[in-house]
């Protein structure tokens, strides 16, 4: 929808400036919507895809009823072996639905977007099929076999991404790593190096899409924002105001960005982050009280207006 609207924007200013006409226009517009046809799957294929999910969610509901019913029966060798299993049948799926060993490990997956999406799917239950084995063959021994075991999701999931980069794979690595983050900071003392690691980890994120190394640019300035956000307002220092001041530049951080990368999502999030700090800030070093809140909503209300008055002054057609 974006591509769609700039390419509309493009042509009426082409035709505003006299460089082609309103037929030639029409004529670009139609050639654009018979190649997206073009690429439409066919109903079969969608019908297919509707019956894929369908089955792999009734295999997952399946295997949940069999684990509540007969879990407690089972030795835990034989719960060690039939989580593997399910691992390992699902990282061979999703091999097989991504095209073999010629279409894993690859910047852009060659399987059409469907196979990519249920190949996808596959890998995260691997990753979470995988975690489970851990924390089942090591469960006698507490802490470190939660630690162990989201550990080994965290590596699964990310195998998972290099070998067939999606968006439901950035999601896996990022709730992985959020997990073993928390696991290995669990300790209350540790909440200040909990957030340090939580931001850094966002900012490796941030990285990564800056770079444009991930598949999905505004994905990854979305999540690394989110974990940056919870890693700033998980930082505790006592009445200090390390979390408003944190969340405050990580805001002013995103719209920085935005001046060289014109993401929807950057400027979002760094209005919403700086929203939140500033509003932090008033709640913790003022009594309340409607004047505050006034003198706040006051200042809120000019900014947009001066933003709207800029931005309404430079939209106008080109000359």
């Amino acid at each position: 929808m974006v591509r769609e609207h700039r390419v509309r924007v493009a042509l009426e200013r082409l035709v505003a400036g006299g460089v082609i006409s309103g037929d030639q226009r029409d004529a670009v517009l139609r050639a654009v919507e018979e190649q997206d046809r073009a690429r439409r799957a066919p109903a079969i294929r969608v019908v297919a895809e509707i019956v894929a999910y369908l089955g792999a969610g009734l295999v997952a509901a399946g295997l949940g009823l069999f684990l509540d019913r007969a879990w407690s029966d089972i030795a835990d060798s034989g719960r060690v072996v039939l989580l593997a299993a399910v691992a390992g049948c699902s990282l061979g799926g999703a091999v097989v639905l991504a095209g073999g060993r010629a279409g894993v490990f690859r910047r852009v997956p060659l399987a059409s977007a469907v196979r990519t999406r249920l190949a996808a799917a596959l890998l995260l239950l691997a990753a979470g099929a995988t975690s489970a084995v851990v924390a089942t063959a090591f469960g006698e021994r507490g802490d470190d076999a939660e630690i162990a075991a989201v550990l080994a999701g965290l590596l699964v999931a990310i195998l998972g991404y290099l070998m067939v980069p999606s968006l439901l794979g950035m999601i896996a690595v990022a709730g992985f790593g959020v997990a073993t983050i928390a696991e290995l900071t669990a300790e209350t003392h540790r909440a200040l190096w909990q957030g340090v690691a939580l931001m850094a980890f966002g900012a490796v994120w941030f990285g990564l899409a800056w770079a444009r190394r991930l598949v999905v640019d505004w994905a990854g300035f979305l999540l690394g924002g989110l974990i940056a956000l919870v890693g700033a307002q998980s930082v505790t220092l006592g009445e200090s105001l390390w979390r408003p001041a944190l969340t405050v530049l990580l805001g002013v951080l995103c719209l920085g960005a935005y001046l060289l990368r014109r993401e929807p999502v950057l400027v979002v999030g760094g209005a919403t982050c700086v929203a939140l700090g500033v509003g932090q800030v008033v709640a913790d070093n003022t009594t309340g009280g409607p004047a505050v809140a006034s003198i706040v909503l006051a200042v809120g209300a000019v900014i947009l207006t001066v933003g709207l008055v800029v931005l309404l002054s430079g939209s106008g057609p080109p000359r």
